[in-house]
Order: structure tokens, then C-alpha cells, then sequence
């Protein structure tokens, strides 16, 4: 992220600057005064514009995480097209002197709450889409654990028959509903109960305990994912 923002930043000072010597060292057009309050108005106007789209960009780069930085793509796109209409907009005060000024006092304002009005939205759907995902997450955990769990046991049993049973428990848990609610919770604690004790069974390599726990294990893995359908 740092280093991504690294290169951001140096671009901004570079347009930036950029625009501050085409900005003061261009010469007016004919004998018309170049320093006008029309022309303040559109390089503050730029220059505002300049400076909210690095705070936005600010927003983007800090998140540490790929998918909530993937999610502020939007928040830093709405940003950028900001930056691009108040160009347009304030070069036009700039170049053409003559305009009366209380004209960019109405249009660049109102260009800037059109502006800012597309970023809050951009923020609150990036908020939104990051609540979303954020609940799916918890609702999938028990089954994403469990599967987890039951591929490293699988990949830990070396002997022929223990590698079978071990299997159909892992794929039982890879072809579950991996959603799951409140009501779930005392059949998944049962679940949970039984794979400790089909650990147990593979770890002292007892057969007959693994092939009943595995039966009861799979019987009410079957009993939560028909709970799952009717809760649905």
C-alpha cells in the first residue's frame, strides 16, 4: 500500500506542479489582464479539486486489506472524474478573463456539491458492499472451518480404509450449504462435537469408533443441510 501510494503521490505533486506553471507563467491572451477574480476562482477551484482527490485517494490507499482497498476503487474513480470536471471547469475561468465572476461563484460550487454528492454515495455503497461481505463471512465460517478441518485430516491418514472414510467426511462438509443462522447452532455444535471424536478415532486408529462416528457424523451433516433448505 505504501509504496502504491508512493507513486501516486509523486504524480500528484508532478500534475500538480504542472499545473501551477502553465497556470502563472502562460501570458494572457492579448492585451486582456490575466489576473482577474474569474481567474482565482477556477485555479482555487482546481486546486480544491486537487487536494479532495488526494484525501480520497488518501481513503483507498490506507486500507491494508486487497478486497476493502478492491471494494474503494469506486470511492477513488468518482474522485478522479471530480478532479477532471473541476479541470474543465475552472481552466475555462482561467483563459477567458472576461467572464464575470459571480458566474464561477455559482458554477464552481455547484460543480463541487455535484462532485462531492458522487463521492458520498461512492462511500456509502463501498460501506455497504464491506457490511455484506462482512456478514456473508460470519455466516459461512462454521462450514469453511470445518472444511478446512476435514481436508487436513484427510491429507494427514496414510492407510487405505481410514483415507476412505476420511474422505466421505470431507466431501460431505465441500457440498454443504455453507450458510448458516442461529437455529443451526445446536446441530452444528453436535457436528463439531463428533469430528473431535472422528479425530480422536483416526489419531488411536481405531476403525470402530471411526466408521459409527463417521455414520453419525454424516447423518446429521444430511440433517443440518435439510434444516438449511426449509430456513431458506
Amino acid at each position: 500500500m505504501k509504496k502504491n501510494f508512493k507513486f501516486y503521490l509523486t504524480a500528484w505533486v508532478l500534475l500538480l506542479g504542472v499545473f501551477n506553471v502553465v497556470a502563472f507563467v502562460t501570458p494572457a491572451w492579448q492585451t486582456l489582464e490575466k489576473y482577474t477574480p474569474s481567474f482565482w476562482i477556477g485555479y482555487g477551484f482546481i486546486t480544491l479539486a486537487f487536494v479532495g482527490q488526494l484525501v480520497c485517494s488518501l481513503l483507498v490507499f490506507k486500507e491494508k486489506e486487497n478486497k476493502k482497498q478492491f471494494y474503494k476503487i469506486s470511492l477513488f474513480a468518482a474522485s478522479y472524474i471530480g478532479l477532471i470536471s473541476s479541470f474543465v471547469v475552472g481552466i475555462i475561468f482561467m483563459i477567458i478573463p472576461i467572464l464575470p465572476y459571480w458566474i464561477g461563484a455559482i458554477i464552481c460550487p455547484l460543480v463541487l456539491v455535484f462532485n462531492i454528492v458522487s463521492i458520498l454515495k461512492a462511500n456509502v455503497a463501498v460501506d455497504l458492499v464491506s457490511k455484506i461481505d462482512k456478514k456473508i463471512e460470519q455466516q459461512t465460517f462454521f462450514i469453511e472451518e470445518m472444511r478446512n478441518l476435514s481436508e487436513d485430516l484427510f491429507v494427514r491418514v496414510y492407510t487405505d480404509e481410514t483415507k476412505g472414510i476420511c474422505k466421505k467426511i470431507r466431501d460431505a462438509f465441500k457440498y454443504s450449504d455453507p450458510m448458516s443462522v442461529d437455529e443451526l447452532a445446536d446441530i452444528e455444535n453436535e457436528i463439531l462435537n463428533h469430528f473431535e471424536l472422528v479425530k480422536q478415532a483416526v489419531k488411536e486408529n481405531n476403525i470402530e469408533l471411526l466408521v459409527a462416528e463417521k455414520d453419525e457424523l454424516l447423518a446429521l451433516i444430511a440433517e443440518r443441510n435439510s434444516k438449511c433448505k426449509k430456513l431458506k
